[in-house]
């Protein structure tokens, strides 16, 4: 069977952005009628992260991103495809990926959502 002469994508770097500030359960307790225990016990979840205001969701893939570049030893120049999936957009068009793609300068990158 011949072989394939389509470019094979790889995952060459991986980079996260949590913001810093903590909203802990306990902090949710004092805001409306719930508990540690109901939303750990329903949820999982002990703490969630809020950005700060005009922090944006292409804000803090683009921090993410950078970290992957790094990591991978790539410049943002080198990218050839950004593919991001958020379900907080900073609004719908353009795309969440093509601001994290000017934030970037990654100008030889397509750029897409998916969901």
């Amino acid at each position: 069977m011949p072989r394939s002469t389509v470019p094979r994508a790889q995952l060459v770097g991986t980079g996260r952005f949590s913001p810093e500030r903590v909203l802990t359960n306990a902090e949710l307790e004092a805001m409306v009628e719930t508990s540690d225990e109901w939303i750990r016990s329903r949820t999982g979840i002990r703490e969630r992260r809020i950005a700060d205001s005009g922090t944006g969701a292409a804000d803090m893939g683009a921090a993410a991103a950078r970290r992957a570049l790094e990591e991978a030893g790539l410049a943002p120049e080198e990218l050839d495809m950004i593919l991001l999936s958020t379900a907080t957009p900073d609004r719908l068009l353009p795309s969440t990926a093509c601001d994290v793609q000017a934030l970037l300068g990654a100008s030889n990158a397509a750029a897409y959502d998916f969901a």
